[in-house]
Formats: C-alpha cells, sequence, structure tokens
C-alpha cells in the first residue's frame, strides 16, 4: 500500500475529527511492524514495505494526517522511558530511547498520536517523555537519520545474539 492509497482508505471511512485521527494511527500500526533492518528507507519506501522504525512510522502518519487536513507535526524527545515489549520474538526490556511521534491539534485539544502500540489513542501514548520534546526539523532529521542507522543495526545484532 502507498501513502496516497492509505489517505483514500481514511477518506472512505467517513469518519471525522479524533475517530479519523484514531484511525489513521491503527492504520499505520497495523501495516508497519517495527523493524531495525530498513533504517535508510525514506518513510514512503517504508510504509510500502511494512516496516519501519519510530521516524518511518510517524513521519507516514504525520503524511497522512496532513493530506487529510490535520494540523500535525513531527516532534522528538532524545530520551523516552519505552515499555518492554516484544519484537520478532524476542523480549527487549523497558530501556531510555530517543523517540518520534505526532502532535496533533483537533478543535482546542492537542494530543500525541504515535502508531508504534495498538492501545494508543489520541493523548494517549505507550511511553513517557523525560527529556525536552522539540519540533523534528531538517537539521534533527540529518543527523538522526545516519545516527538512528546506526543505533539500530547495534539493536540488531544485539538481538540476533
Amino acid at each position: 500500500m502507498k501513502l496516497q492509497e492509505a489517505v483514500q482508505v481514511c477518506r472512505s471511512s467517513a469518519l471525522e475529527g479524533v475517530e479519523l485521527i484514531e484511525f489513521a494511527q491503527r492504520l499505520v500500526g497495523s501495516r508497519m511492524t517495527y523493524s531495525y533492518s530498513n533504517s535508510f528507507d525514506f518513510p514512503s519506501r517504508a510504509f510500502e514495505r511494512g516496516m519501519g522504525y519510530c521516524w518511518h512510522q510517524a513521519s507516514a502518519l504525520n503524511r497522512i494526517l496532513v493530506a487529510l487536513g490535520v494540523q500535525s507535526r513531527l516532534v522528538y524527545a532524545v530520551k523516552t522511558a519505552m515499555p518492554q515489549r516484544v519484537h520478532e520474538g524476542i523480549t527487549v526490556p523497558g530501556h531510555i530511547s530517543g523517540h518520534v511521534w505526532c502532535r496533533v491539534r483537533y478543535g482546542s485539544r492537542e494530543g500525541d498520536v504515535c502508531p508504534g502500540n495498538p492501545d494508543n489513542r489520541f493523548g494517549k501514548v505507550h511511553f513517557v517523555p523525560v527529556s525536552v520534546i522539540k519540533n523534528w526539523n531538517g537539521w534533527v532529521c540529518f543527523w538522526a537519520y545516519w545516527g538512528s542507522a546506526w543505533v539500530n543495526a547495534k539493536r540488531r545484532r544485539k538481538l540476533k545474539r
């Protein structure tokens, strides 16, 4: 599935407001498994492949939401407390990690939206930022692109052991 097809699926749902935002979030979350193996993909390619890490997933969701007319932007924190999870059949303990997600405004409400966990909802996410939350920008994207590739390769090697 391409991002534009996902936009059409969301539009054809006839949902509006928070329900549409959460529908798009669940669509991306169900469409993209978390992966350390395709760090160099851009978000649209990662979405088509159905796998990617947080930047891929959040960027795909952000593009879909913006195309739907939703006020959404990418934000990040250098340190977030991530809960324990299972990745490729291996339990990954809770840890501190950088993370990227969407901050969405609907009406007078602003909330965090992240496709990284099926239980997430508008304003309710599975992680806790423990450092300052900042707006994503081109400079951060450049360094995070290369840095995340290195971190993901390291994490992948560790999981294989």
